[in-house]
């Protein structure tokens, strides 16, 4: 008789125990405070990653999950580390703090600083004022 069920009500040990049987191998990654994935122009900076690495026939995956926010590039490729600088200071326009602390309920400090945060994204800065 087939298995039509597929992998559920299969317990983690079973399913443990068959990967290994297939070569593949998985294991969180502990203690990792950031993961950058740059591209030509631009940076996802995950903050609060779980990650879990996946080794299958000699090469390794890996699998992220958490908070992910997009910043300019910072960085050369090549294998030089990139400078570590602090942003320049984003000038939030008084017409943007005033429209956020509005529709926040907000001081327009509040609504300033939501915006440095969130890169002057009004609707991103709205949604964390109200969300908390």
């Amino acid at each position: 008789m087939v298995n039509t069920m597929g992998f559920r009500g299969t317990s983690p040990k079973h399913l443990a125990r068959m990967m290994k049987k297939m070569g593949i191998e998985q294991k969180d990654v502990p203690d990792v405070e950031e993961v950058i994935i740059r591209f030509a122009d631009k940076e996802w900076v995950i903050t609060k990653p779980q990650v879990l690495m996946i080794k299958q026939a000699g090469s390794e995956s890996f699998q992220i999950a958490g908070d992910k926010r997009e910043r300019p590039r910072t960085g050369e490729s090549g294998g030089a580390p990139a400078v570590t600088e602090e942003p320049p200071e984003i000038e939030i326009p008084v017409e943007d703090a005033a429209l956020v602390a509005s529709q926040a309920g907000v001081s327009i400090d509040k609504a300033t600083e939501a915006l440095k945060e969130t890169d002057g994204d009004l609707a991103a800065a709205i949604l964390r004022l109200k969300r908390g």
